[in-house]
């Protein structure tokens, strides 16, 4: 009788453990290698775009190429991922804001800078931004009115540039600080709809185009 070429046959119950121990070696890895920042990148993209009722933890586990599971490593739920990009727009805008308004500049600057941070700020971070300021009413708690007095507070930057250069009579002083700070800032909300990369002009071209527009309007000088 001729003699079996055969390799050694592995039982079935030891194959199966040997792929139960790489697969899970493979998922702790990528849960590792996950991190709350791609976490936020992958969500605020899916919220910018499908909003966040439509969008489900599946769905950015899938962007993000990870099990549900991988994600609750990281994070509580999808509140707190829409907390985290709140946050994660709030903590790079305040500060440098709160440096111009009390830096040494003359009003004119002061506003120029603010305008420009604000632009670059919604540029470099478009789907955060316009999360920002759509999902709003899906905050709860105490977060939610830590977000609203926060946001009071940055609009109230710029209420205090307006209002320095009204003392100065370098801006219209028959306008409302308030009434323009929503008006500045409406303007540059908006750049997180139709802005793009790729665009003909970056952010610090549309920037000048925005101050310029605020300082002189459209209209020619008569004079």
């Amino acid at each position: 009788m001729s003699q079996s070429t055969d390799a050694p046959q592995v039982p079935k119950r030891q194959r199966t453990r040997r792929v139960a121990l790489r697969d899970g070696t493979e998922t702790k890895e990528k849960r590792l290698r996950l991190t709350q920042k791609a976490i936020v990148s992958a969500a605020a993209e899916l919220f910018a775009r499908n909003g966040f009722g439509a969008t489900s933890l599946d769905d950015i586990a899938a962007v993000l190429k990870v099990t549900k599971a991988a994600l609750y490593y990281h994070v509580k739920n999808k509140e707190e991922i829409l907390r985290l990009i709140y946050l994660s727009v709030l903590n790079v805008a305040e500060e440098p804001l709160r440096q111009i308004v009390e830096s040494d500049l003359d009003p004119e600057e002061k506003l120029r800078r603010a305008v420009e941070h604000h632009i670059m700020v919604s540029a470099d971070r478009s789907p955060a931004v316009t999360v920002f300021y759509h999902e709003q009413p899906h905050l709860t708690g105490p977060f939610s009115k830590e977000i609203t007095i926060r946001q009071k507070d940055y609009e109230h930057y710029f209420e205090r540039i307006i209002e320095e250069g009204q003392a100065t009579a370098v801006f219209l002083s028959e306008v409302d600080p308030k009434i323009a700070t929503f008006g500045i800032l409406g303007m540059c909300h908006w750049l997180s709809q139709w802005y793009h990369p790729s665009g003909h002009y970056s952010p610090a071209q549309i920037a000048t185009m925005f101050t310029a527009i605020l300082e002189h309007g459209l209209l020619r000088s008569k004079e």
